[in-house]
């Protein structure tokens, strides 16, 4: 994928960009996940989750518009404490609205039966009605307070086998160790909901910067298509000691003979690459490494207000919360923050290196008075992960026991700020609350710290040991490309004209990548 005429050679210093894309490939008849971009191999400095990606194919079908029902796409399968107690295992998949097939995994010489259930409440979303692409639960027991005859291996193996009943074969699948422990290693990690078709790389230092400024120390980043700014900005957070960045591959699911518009294609029928199942994914891997999970976009941040003087952080007013006695004796198991839109003035879109990215903007910011009522935009929850059954990008859909529930935290004390890049007609500058230094301390911290992350990266490329992206861009390189705004701005119109046909077609990204003129097919 290219930019095409944007800018000059001397203005970018080169007009080839590709977007890292995680491509569908075939070998031996199984569909897996190959990482690589087009025109280049991404490396990450500290460490990426390679997943695969595989079909469980139907048998051919004379029906053309149920061709696909009956697929199955593996995503990940994880090992986790089940609530009632005992260990079992749970895989995230992509299937169609009411298919019926079941499976069954193994493990060495354990099989065990998965039992299926929707990562939505309802299938399809109610939001997204032509979405029939969805995510699956399957889950199944290993050992429970029973005896079992064949034990959980002591050391898990990188793969699991799932079967493939239509083709009588047993396909691989990754395997992740979601068991919880007493003593968790980070007090709080951070899910990126997918990245797809991203070339607004000043996000990502702002994205990792704000959080952990709120106390973040492990991120799962997951990963649909990025520009090599973008990949050289997150090996930059790769590549730091206090903190640990996993990339989760989520790439295109794979098709067989239909376009890339067309509507049998399978991407083309999940909403924006399946976000939620990417979220439940996360809060699966989570369970093992984090006593708190947070979904979030880029944008966003979790503010404490402090509007009485007080000098609040994150874990002060979830850990109050916690203490807290809830209705019918339940126990808070999600903590909810409320939305306000928030703007500020910076020139991000225009910098040409990472270092011209100043965080001083957010001295004085303005926020809108109107605080959106749970569900709506409130797309960051902190979890407890081991608690939460099914999470979602809003809310919280269902716990592992109905003794836990989700606290909606006040939002005088603390909400999410969304600073869009793009504005959006819901947004309301009106009524807004001007000139806040709600994050004037904040933000100061954040530029100390990134400040010294990318003077030690400048200083690493000048000696030779440059952090590198896909085509050789390094901190040294004097200008990087900086199309974000072009690309967000095809982006939004691709969605608005989508969101007319959206009771007729599944609203997504996907079809706008033949309509976008800043990113072209290579």
């Amino acid at each position: 994928v290219r930019y095409e005429g944007a800018r000059t050679d001397a203005e970018i210093g080169h007009l080839l960009v590709v977007f890292c894309e995680f491509e569908p490939c075939c070998e031996f008849g199984v569909h897996f996940t190959a990482m690589k971009c087009r025109c280049g191999t991404l490396r990450s400095a500290k460490r990426i989750y390679q997943k695969n990606i595989m079909m469980l194919k139907q048998t051919p079908s004379t029906d053309q518009n149920t061709s696909n029902s009956e697929n199955i796409y593996l995503r990940t399968a994880v090992v986790i404490n089940l609530p009632e107690g005992g260990v079992g295992v749970r895989v995230t998949t992509l299937q169609e609205c009411g298919n019926k097939r079941n499976i069954q995994l193994r493990i060495g010489d354990l099989h065990i039966k998965l039992l299926k259930t929707t990562v939505h409440k309802k299938c399809p979303w109610s939001f997204a009605p032509r979405c029939n692409l969805v995510g699956y639960f399957a889950t199944g027991i290993i050992t429970s307070t029973a005896n079992q005859t064949v034990p959980l291996p002591s050391v898990l193996p990188e793969l699991v086998e799932v079967y493939d009943d239509r083709q009588d074969e047993w396909k691989y699948v990754d395997l992740v160790d979601g068991r919880s422990t007493a003593k968790k290693m980070h007090r709080l990690a951070v899910c990126l909901q997918p990245v797809n078709l991203m070339a607004d790389w000043p996000l990502i230092p702002n994205f990792f910067e704000t959080w952990i400024g709120n106390g973040a120390t492990i991120f799962y980043v997951y990963v649909h298509s990025i520009s090599e700014e973008v990949d050289l900005m997150l090996k930059l957070y790769e590549d730091q000691y206090d903190i640990e960045v996993a990339r989760v591959d989520w790439p295109t699911v794979p098709t067989e003979d239909v376009g890339a518009d067309d509507d049998l294609n399978p991407n083309n029928r999940m909403y924006r690459t399946e976000v939620a199942t990417a979220v439940n994914d996360c809060l699966l891997r989570a369970r093992a490494t984090a006593e708190l999970a947070v979904s979030s976009d880029m944008d966003e941040i979790i503010t404490p207000m402090n509007l009485k003087g007080k000098n609040e952080t994150l874990f002060n007013i979830i850990d109050d919360y916690r203490n807290r006695k809830l209705k019918n004796g339940a126990v808070p198991g999600a903590f909810l923050f409320r939305h306000s839109y928030a703007y500020v003035e910076n020139n991000w879109f225009s910098i040409a290196h990472p270092s011209d990215l100043s965080f001083h903007y957010y001295r004085n910011v303005s926020y809108e008075q109107k605080v959106w009522a749970r569900g709506y935009r409130s797309k960051v929850v902190v979890y407890v992960p081991d608690r939460v059954f099914r999470g979602h990008v809003h809310d919280t859909v269902s716990f592992e026991r109905k003794q836990w529930a989700t606290v909606v935290i006040d939002p005088n004390r603390a909400r999410v700020l969304h600073f869009r890049q793009i504005a959006s007609p819901a947004m309301q500058r009106a009524k807004v609350v001007a000139g806040s230094v709600v994050l004037r301390e904040a933000a100061a911290r954040w530029q100390a710290e990134y400040t010294k992350r990318v003077d030690t990266a400048v200083e690493q490329a000048e000696n030779g040991m440059p952090l590198k992206g896909a085509f050789d861009l390094s901190f040294a390189s004097l200008a990087w490309p900086n199309l974000g705004e072009q690309v967000l701005k095809e982006i939004e119109q691709c969605r608005e004209e989508n969101y007319k046909i959206r009771k007729d077609k599944c609203v997504t990204e996907q079809r706008c990548r033949s309509t976008m003129q800043t990113v072209q097919p290579d």
